[in-house]
């Protein structure tokens, strides 16, 4: 299981602007994490990268991406949180400083 493989695992489109932001984030604050790219943008997803999505949204509720898993737990993406509220996302938790203690 990929999500249990790495501390940080991001899901991530290679033409996304969020997913750009969101590896940002994490290099700034010097994470090692595992980048899974599904493909440069949803349109361009082959079959197995399409089921993958369809994965990531049936497990968080969460059909855009990036997908930042902390732990094996479900962060949210860059601004949105996860669906039980406990997480504002990759930029709410960096701008809180939970980010780096999580990521430590």
């Amino acid at each position: 299981d990929t999500i249990a493989s790495d501390k940080i695992v991001l899901y991530t489109y290679g033409l996304s602007p969020f997913s750009t932001e969101c590896t940002a984030v994490l290099e700034e604050i010097g994470a090692e994490y595992k980048k899974v790219e599904l493909g440069l943008e949803w349109f361009l997803l082959d079959k197995e990268k399409s089921t993958l999505r369809a994965e990531l949204l049936q497990m968080t509720g969460q059909s855009s991406l990036p997908h930042v898993f902390i732990d094996g737990k479900h962060m949210g993406g860059l601004f949105t949180g996860n669906a039980d509220g406990s997480s504002p996302g990759l930029a709410g938790l960096k701008e809180s400083g939970e980010l780096k203690k999580m990521a430590a």
